[in-house]
């Protein structure tokens, strides 16, 4: 199931912020297509001090909702940030999803993708994880499926 996700963000340098919340729950097709138009919409008007970010948003395996920022053009603000997260609060709330419960981790186990949680990562060892501690893009097109047995968490 290895996935290549070096084109994400194409039009974004490798630099860039990025916020990945993995939902508790696989999005139905439906659901995909609303929360899609809805992150288009909102990265399209997010702006920092008043000015619109450079920003872009996905979502990935009906699982990831992931939005990225390029912090050179204009840095995102604690306001800014707190509004994304809100956005991200309301999509949770509108389809009951819980996007930001830090235990659940994704693994690859037999090509599909898992849901394990935190603890039961060591039984894990041989499987991969999409790292939940990636913060760029550049680690996001890189480093985004590990070794289990690699990641911080073992």
């Amino acid at each position: 199931m290895q996935q290549n996700y070096k084109n994400i963000f194409k039009t974004l340098p490798e630099h860039s912020r990025v916020w990945i919340y993995l939902s508790d729950r696989l999005f139905t097709q439906e659901e995909s297509e609303i929360i899609l138009t809805e992150v288009d919409s909102f990265v399209s008007s997010w702006k920092a001090h008043q000015k619109k970010l450079n920003a872009s948003g996905t979502l990935i395996l009906n699982r990831f909702l992931i939005l990225a920022v390029d912090e050179q053009t204009e840095a995102a603000s604690g306001c800014s940030i707190d509004s994304s997260v809100n956005f991200v609060k309301s999509i949770g709330q509108r389809f009951g999803i819980d996007f930001f419960n830090r235990l659940n981790m994704l693994i690859i186990k037999n090509g599909e993708p898992s849901m394990v949680s935190f603890h039961e990562l060591e039984s894990h060892k041989e499987e991969e994880l999409f790292n939940p501690n990636i913060n760029s893009l550049k680690e996001l097109r890189e480093n985004w499926i590990v070794p289990v047995k690699e990641s911080p968490f073992i």
